[in-house]
């Protein structure tokens, strides 16, 4: 069975986006299914995080978020609940 795909904001994820969104969610959440997914991200935003030049590596972060700084390397989809309180979830950007 083919995977739904979510929509978070403004950004449709794709089924393979969709996927690590669930599994990263499930850890926090009681979600069982797509439709518990969708519901919950009706109360998020998302935005597309590129690496940019001068990014600080993660390695050098020590496991420490740093606001404005995300030491990517490759494309992410930042989650974050449209008021402040909530857990923000990053998931890697597939290739499109």
């Amino acid at each position: 069975m083919a995977t739904e795909r979510v929509k978070v904001g403004y950004v449709e994820l794709t089924e393979e986006e969709t996927e690590r969104l669930l599994k990263e969610v499930r850890g926090d959440k009681n979600i069982r299914d797509l439709d518990e997914l969708q519901e919950l991200m009706d109360k998020y935003d998302s935005r597309l995080l590129e690496p940019q030049e001068g990014d600080v590596p993660p390695e050098k972060l020590a496991g420490e978020e740093t606001p404005g700084i995300p030491g990517l390397k490759e494309e992410m989809i930042e989650i974050f609940p449209k008021r402040e309180e909530g857990k923000h979830y990053r998931i890697k950007s597939s290739k499109k």
